[in-house]
């Protein structure tokens, strides 16, 4: 991807709710709200808990600049009951981390926070067979490209309603290392597979595997109301 994500301009915030389940089995639930904070900003907030103990938040702003929106900064927090298990923020603009190579540089303006994803599959162009490769920061100072493919138009059914949708495939991308290395990941990591409105582009449906593994059971998002 060569440039960072589109503003959408919103009026105000978007919500969805989201129930997660393992395995066919519910474990827990949340929210994912983006929108504008003032002229300046626009921030998407994750709130939810799981398995009757967890609680946790990952807040992630970015600056909007010229109708696109650059990573600024991001916050996350973990909570056991009543006690921290995580607290972890981190700034993107105006600072220079080291790079793979040993230099030291700024972050790629294009890059969007991996928790930020919902927010790419709302404002990135989606069309059949659209392909984006964000550079996407994982932890730390590592940023990864991911491989965004839109796989095909197929009508997807969720709590909140049926609707038609886009297939979208992530995975990390390996091609910078290794074209073999890249396919091999492909037949043996397990994708993340997202279902998105095409209408709106509101995230419905995220599959994901809990583990690196094929016979790791499969964790699931679904959305049960859009507001």
């Amino acid at each position: 991807m060569e440039h960072a994500l589109p503003d959408p301009d919103l009026d105000g915030p978007e919500t969805t709710v989201f129930r997660a389940t393992v395995a066919g089995e519910e474990v827990g639930s949340g929210t994912l709200t983006f929108g504008p904070d003032g002229q300046r900003e626009f921030v998407q907030r994750i709130e939810g808990a799981a398995f009757g103990r967890l609680s946790g938040s990952i807040e992630t702003r970015f600056r909007r600049r010229g109708g696109e929106l650059l990573a600024a900064a991001q916050a996350i927090e973990l909570r056991d009951r009543d006690r921290d298990v995580l607290r972890e923020s981190a700034a993107f603009r105006d600072v220079q981390v080291p790079q793979f190579g040993g230099e030291v540089n700024s972050y790629p303006r294009e890059m969007v926070p991996a928790p930020a994803l919902a927010l790419a599959l709302r404002v990135l162009p989606l069309a059949d067979k659209a392909r984006f490769v964000p550079r996407a920061w994982l932890t730390a100072i590592v940023h990864w490209p991911l491989d965004v493919r839109v796989e095909k138009r197929e009508r997807t059914t969720v709590p909140a309603g049926s609707f038609d949708s886009w297939r979208i495939r992530l995975r990390p991308s390996l091609v910078d290392i290794a074209q073999a290395l890249d396919e091999l990941s492909a037949n043996v990591v397990p994708p993340v597979v997202a279902h998105v409105a095409v209408d709106g582009q509101r995230l419905l449906r995220l599959a994901f595997p809990t583990g690196p593994g094929r016979a790791d059971p499969p964790g699931l998002l679904e959305a049960t109301e859009l507001r």
